[in-house]
Order: structure tokens, then C-alpha cells, then sequence
């Protein structure tokens, strides 16, 4: 079925700056177009102060990064802070999978400098939810206001772990250690320097 364009709402254009003034935009032919329909308003719209500064924050170019493996950087690296808001929960697994940001963590994982909470590959991937993997990826790629939320420990003795759940966390904290010191930081300067 095709989508007739014609019978959408008109589109505002941002054009880089010119010599018009702020107030000029607010008499653009978009915004007479939107108060034609109530004849009420015949006055031009007010633009809120704060547009202006949130759109040129949102046209801030990101720097892509590139794959500790390929050194190429994916198709779908957002160009902008609004591109980054912008994707999709499975452009966000799929820059995950490119930056091996996975689990479980292979060699590659490590050789960044940021390692996130992967989703992609665990019991919780189907249940991980847009906001929560923007948001680890913000973190992975450097932009500020992305680190997780700091939860309030309970007081409910029930949520408090056993001294068997404690040691098993203990183990495993130290397996996942052992396994980081076998990936030595020489080790990834070869990877990336020679491909071996």
C-alpha cells in the first residue's frame, strides 16, 4: 500500500544559521501553515527560548568507533546526538554484536576502553528494554548522563544473601577475574597491532 506524502503534516526544514533572527523562524511558511486551520490565532506562534540551544545540542557530531577486531566502524554508528536517541532496540543489539559487547565475553570484549553490562546473548535479552540499552551504550561510547542507576540496598531481611549464595558470588567474581588476567594487556596490543 502506498503512503501518500501529500496528506502528512508539512515538514520543518532547519536550515544552517543565517542572518535572521530567532524571531523570524516564527513566521516561517510552516508555522502560517499550522494556524491556518483556527482562525482564532491569528497571531504568529512564540517559539520557546530554550529550542534553539536543545536543537543545535542535538546536532553535536559523535565520533564513531571502530571494531577492536576490523577497525571499521559500523554502518549504523549514530553521526549525531539525535541519531544516537534515535535508534531502535535492534540497531542498538547490532552495535552491541559489532563492538563485542556480548556474552559471554570473548578476547575482543576486553579491548575497549569501557566494557558494558552486555544483553545481547543472556537469559534477560528478550526482557532488556529500549531505554536500558540506549543507555549502556550511551555509557559505552562516552556520552555523559548514561551510567547506570545507583539502586538502594533493601533492608528486608529476606533480600539479604545467604553465606552458600555469598561464596558462590565470590567464586564467581573470581573466575570472571581469572579469566580477565589471562587476557593480558599484551595479548590485545598484539591483536590490534599485527591481527594475530
Amino acid at each position: 500500500m502506498m503512503h501518500n506524502r501529500n496528506s502528512s503534516r508539512p515538514r520543518i526544514s532547519v536550515e544552517p544559521p543565517s542572518p535572521q533572527t530567532d524571531a523570524q523562524y516564527a513566521n516561517s511558511p510552516a508555522s502560517a501553515a499550522s494556524n491556518r486551520g483556527s482562525p482564532a490565532t491569528s497571531k504568529p506562534s512564540q517559539i520557546e527560548p530554550s529550542f534553539f540551544t536543545v536543537l543545535r545540542h542535538l546536532q553535536t557530531p559523535l565520533c564513531p568507533l571502530v571494531s577492536s577486531t576490523t577497525g571499521l566502524e559500523h554502518p549504523e554508528f549514530p553521526p549525531t546526538l539525535l541519531a544516537f536517541h534515535l535508534l531502535t532496540s535492534s540497531q542498538l543489539d547490532d552495535l552491541a554484536r559489532h563492538y563485542h559487547q556480548v556474552w559471554p565475553p570473548v578476547p575482543a570484549t576486553l579491548c575497549y576502553p569501557v566494557t558494558i553490562r552486555p544483553w545481547v546473548g543472556t537469559d534477560l535479552e528478550s526482557e532488556t528494554n529500549l531505554q536500558t540499552k540506549r543507555r549502556r551504550f550511551g555509557r559505552f561510547i562516552g556520552l555523559r548522563g548514561c551510567e547506570s542507576p545507583v539502586e538502594e540496598p533493601r533492608s528486608d531481611p529476606a533480600s539479604e544473601e545467604t553465606d552458600a549464595e555469598m561464596l558462590a558470588r565470590m567464586d564467581r567474581e573470581w573466575q570472571e577475574c581469572l579469566f580477565r588476567a589471562r587476557l593480558d594487556s599484551d595479548a590485545s596490543l598484539r591483536l590490534k597491532m599485527s591481527g594475530i
